[in-house]
């Protein structure tokens, strides 16, 4: 479980850190560089034995990583982001199946709980 969860980690923190870059350094558009993303983890092959594709996890952290530059100020924070967003994407695992709408819900929730925890702490 927990090479899993580093893995669903490493997979969705490299996909937001990817699009936030895109479009915070390159001015690129956001949907284009989160399609960007997409495509580019697409084709990066993982062994068949990992359970739920960790290229999906690619693409939803490209999602969370289309947040302006307003919101989410340091890569620390995308960090913070992608933790939820991975044990989200796990604890998801077995109750949503397939991708229709997972994904962007994966995304929404872990950036909107950390939001909201961000706005009681401050």
């Amino acid at each position: 479980m927990l090479k899993t969860f580093l893995l669903k980690y490493c997979t969705f923190l490299s996909g937001a850190i990817t699009c936030f870059i895109m479009h915070t350094t390159f001015a690129v558009p956001l949907v284009l560089s989160s399609c960007l993303t997409g495509l580019i983890g697409a084709f990066i092959p993982f062994p068949a034995r990992y359970k739920n594709n960790p290229n999906a996890a690619i693409y939803t952290g490209s999602f969370a990583g289309m947040c302006s530059i307003d919101l989410i100020g340091s890569y620390w924070e995308l960090a913070i982001i992608s933790f939820i967003g991975a044990g989200l994407f796990i604890f998801t695992i077995n109750h949503l199946h397939g991708f229709g709408g997972k994904l962007g819900s994966v995304a929404f929730v872990s950036v909107g709980i950390y939001m909201l925890a961000k706005g009681i702490v401050l």
